[in-house]
């Protein structure tokens, strides 16, 4: 009888110990999927290839081509004030002793009764207003890259839909071609000269220098996003301001934080140019030319319909607004939704812009009837990328609630569930054991 329940006792602390070794290793496996798998995982893909596309909404802009040479565009050529025989009476003072309207053509600073070409037509002959307008951009993954950094190029255009079915070039307003590399896991920017930016202004081939430290998120925010301010860069102005957070909200049923950012008046010439001179030294055509569209002096205010002295020259530089409001899954740092409110105009001064962009009177004249517009687009993603977005985001933030989660869940409970099942089995063999030896010492 003793033997058989000393037996009995080794028997059993067989699986006893099988079951406290299968909990410990299921226990560990948890905690290392939580502490070390999961969070290794939290690095941005190196298969970015993705492609933004707005809404197509009403915007104004000014067609810098037909400004430059001095033609009305299609859209402009039937307004009094814009066709050649009547800028020319205009000019030659046929409405009269004195200056000629605000808003109507003025005489040139030469005097000349001559051509058409000598005509100083107001800018708003320029200015195509009510025009379909839509904005798209192509993410993806170049070199270099590796584990622990990812270069992305970037290639972000506004166009025109009403003649995109034409030349691509006359369609074209604006575009960039950006190129950075980011750290993976913070999605900041690293801390070398690797960034650059091209710019291409109103279908020209224009470049500019690159190659510049940047500073500030943009295309992505970091894993386990924080309820917090961030530094945003602003690729239209090369200038980083923060980011505010909103609030808690919902894009498609996945959850979402709300950042926004105001920006402006800005002026762009400036900061552009200061940007540039920051970087490269001397003169350089590219840099020149490209600001060249930020730029127009040798015009009156009369053309620009400013107050005052309507054969006045005026010096004016475009200013840029912009309202950003951007969505973003806190798990993934994935931007699954975005807007703007883009509003660049042009301004004698930062004093005289900053008012005129305060009075929301002149705001909305200029909106129905622009004078100075250069650019005026306000639109968000449209329903096929929202969808595309919130399908690969959906994916990421079930991987790694899968296995950040549900998996070390499941594996801590199994793993608790076999310590403990072993540590009573082991118990009770541990009684019968001592129950025969007892016995045994009795006979």
């Amino acid at each position: 009888m003793a033997r058989q329940s000393s037996s009995a006792g080794r028997r059993s602390s067989v699986p006893a110990l099988v079951l406290v070794g299968l909990g410990a290793f299921l226990i560990t496996i948890a905690l290392a999927l939580v502490f070390f798998v999961v969070p290794a995982q939290k690095k941005t893909p190196l298969d970015i290839n993705s492609t933004t596309v707005t809404e197509v909404a009403p915007g104004a802009v000014l067609v810098g081509r037909a400004l430059a040479g001095n033609a009305p565009t299609e859209l402009n050529a039937d307004r009094p004030e814009c066709r050649p025989e009547d800028g020319a009476e205009a000019a030659a003072g046929d409405e009269g002793e004195g200056d000629a309207p605000e808003g109507e053509a003025v005489e040139t600073q030469d005097g000349a009764e001559a051509d058409d070409s000598e005509v100083q037509f107001p800018v708003s002959c320029f200015i195509d207003s009510d025009i379909p307008l839509y904005s798209q951009r192509r993410v993806m993954a170049v070199e270099p890259s590796d584990a622990d950094v990812i270069t992305l190029q970037a290639a972000q255009s506004l166009l025109r839909e009403d003649i995109a079915g034409g030349d691509e070039v006359e369609s074209l307003i604006n575009a960039t071609v950006d190129r950075i590399t980011l750290d993976r896991v913070t999605a900041q920017p690293v801390d070398e000269a690797t960034s650059t930016l091209q710019v291409v202004a109103g279908g020209a081939d224009d470049t500019a220098p690159t190659g510049f430290v940047r500073e500030g998120l943009q295309y992505k925010f970091p894993f386990d996003t924080e309820q917090r301010a961030y530094d945003y860069f602003d690729a239209s102005t090369f200038t980083t301001n923060p980011i505010e957070f909103v609030g808690e909200t919902s894009v498609g049923g996945i959850e979402a934080y709300e950042f926004t950012q105001d920006l402006g008046p800005i002026d762009m010439w400036s900061s552009i140019r200061d940007h540039f001179a920051s970087i490269s030294d001397g003169y350089d055509p590219a840099v020149e030319s490209v600001l060249a569209s930020y730029r127009r002096e040798g015009m009156t205010a009369g053309q620009w319909g400013l107050e005052g002295d309507p054969d006045r020259p005026v010096d004016m530089r475009r200013f840029y607004t912009n309202t950003r409001t951007v969505y973003v899954n806190p798990a993934t740092g994935q931007i699954i939704n975005g807007k703007e409110d883009i509003f660049q105009f042009f301004a004698e001064d930062q004093a005289e812009a900053d008012a005129f962009f305060s009075d929301k009177a002149r705001l909305e004249e200029e909106k129905a009837e622009p004078t100075r517009t250069a650019v005026r687009f306000q639109s968000g993603w449209n329903d096929e990328t929202q969808e595309s977005t919130l399908a690969a985001a959906q994916d990421s933030a079930d991987t790694l609630n899968t296995f950040g989660r549900i998996v070390p869940a499941v594996l801590g409970i199994l793993g608790l569930l076999s310590l403990i099942g072993g540590i009573v089995l082991g118990l009770r063999g541990s009684r019968g054991g001592t129950g025969g030896r007892t016995t045994r010492n009795r006979a």
